[in-house]
C-alpha cells in the first residue's frame, strides 16, 4: 500500500521537501544523463522528426547522441528529417543548449492545479517549474514511439543505467501507457518495484496489484501497465521506487500535446 493515495492529497510533509532537492539535482545532472544514455531514440522508430510536434523534437534533440546529431545535420532542407535548430547549430552541445533554452519557454507557470497541492514544503517556483519541464521533457523524448517501441527502448536505456527506468506514451484518451524495467546496479539483491504516491491517477490500486504480482526480483524486461487518468484535461503524476533506490516521479503531461510556441 503506498504512502499516499489519491484520497490523502498531495501534502507529502518531509517527501514534499525532498522533490526540492531532486529538482536541484534533476538540474545538476540532466546533461550528464543525456551524455551517458547511449541509447538513440531515433534508432527505435521510423517517424521524421516532420510528424512529431515541437516539443518532441525539442525534447529529442535535448538528449540525442553524437552520432544522431551528425546524421540529423547532415540532412538537407526539405528532407522529413530536417530540423533548423539542427542545421544551425555547430556542435551537438550546441544544439543541446538550444534545444533546452527553448523548452525553459514552456509556461508551466499556468499549473496552479499541482502547485497549489505540494502544501508549504516547497515554495521556490523557479525550482518547481525547471523540475516539471525537466521532467516532461524526458517523456516527450520518445512518447511518439509504439508501445514496443517504447520498451525496446526503455530496455536498451536500463541495460546501460541500473535501476528503474520509466517512459510512457498516451494511449486512448485518458489513458497513459506507462513502460518501466528494472536492473539491480549490484545484480543480486531482489526488490519490490512499489508505488510511493500518485495524483490524478484513477487505477492505481490496479498498478499497485499488478506491481505486486511482478513480486521481488533482481532484474526484468520492460513491461507496460495503462494508467487511467481521473481527470485527462489535469496533469498527473505517479511516484515509484523500486527496493531502496532513489523514487522516481513520473510526471504525466496532458494530451493532446498543446501547441506552447504560438
Amino acid at each position: 500500500m503506498p504512502v499516499c493515495r489519491e484520497r490523502f492529497g498531495w501534502n507529502f510533509g518531509k517527501l514534499s521537501q525532498a522533490v526540492g532537492f531532486a529538482a536541484i539535482a534533476a538540474l545538476a545532472v540532466s546533461s550528464g544523463n543525456a551524455m551517458a544514455a547511449a541509447c538513440r531514440v531515433t534508432d527505435f522508430t521510423t517517424r521524421p522528426l516532420s510528424s512529431l510536434n515541437e516539443v518532441q523534437r525539442l525534447s529529442l534533440v535535448s538528449e540525442m547522441t553524437q552520432t544522431e546529431f551528425t546524421r540529423l545535420h547532415a540532412e538537407k532542407a526539405g528532407s522529413p528529417n530536417h530540423y533548423d535548430l539542427i542545421a544551425k547549430a555547430d556542435s551537438v552541445a550546441e544544439a543541446r543548449q538550444a534545444a533546452l533554452a527553448r523548452l525553459a519557454t514552456v509556461p508551466v507557470r499556468s499549473m496552479d492545479d499541482m502547485r497549489q497541492t505540494w502544501g508549504s514544503g516547497l515554495r521556490n517556483d523557479d525550482i518547481l517549474d525547471a523540475l516539471q519541464v525537466d521532467e516532461y521533457r524526458r517523456i516527450w523524448a520518445s512518447d511518439f514511439l509504439t508501445d514496443e517501441e517504447l520498451r525496446k527502448f526503455a530496455d536498451c536505456i536500463s541495460g546501460r543505467q541500473p535501476g528503474l527506468t520509466v517512459a510512457g506514451r498516451p494511449a486512448d484518451k485518458g489513458v497513459f501507457n506507462l513502460t518501466f524495467a528494472h536492473i539491480t546496479p549490484i545484480g543480486i539483491e531482489k526488490i519490490a518495484t512499489r508505488v510511493v504516491a500518485s495524483h490524478n491517477v484513477a487505477n492505481i490500486a490496479e498498478f499497485e496489484e499488478y506491481l505486486a504480482r511482478i513480486g521481488m526480483q533482481d532484474n526484468y524486461v520492460a513491461r507496460t501497465f495503462p494508467l487511467r487518468l481521473i481527470d485527462p484535461a489535469r496533469r498527473a503524476v505517479v511516484v515509484m521506487r523500486a527496493g531502496w533506490e532513489t523514487p522516481k516521479f513520473i510526471y504525466i503531461p496532458t494530451y493532446p500535446t498543446p501547441d506552447y510556441f504560438q
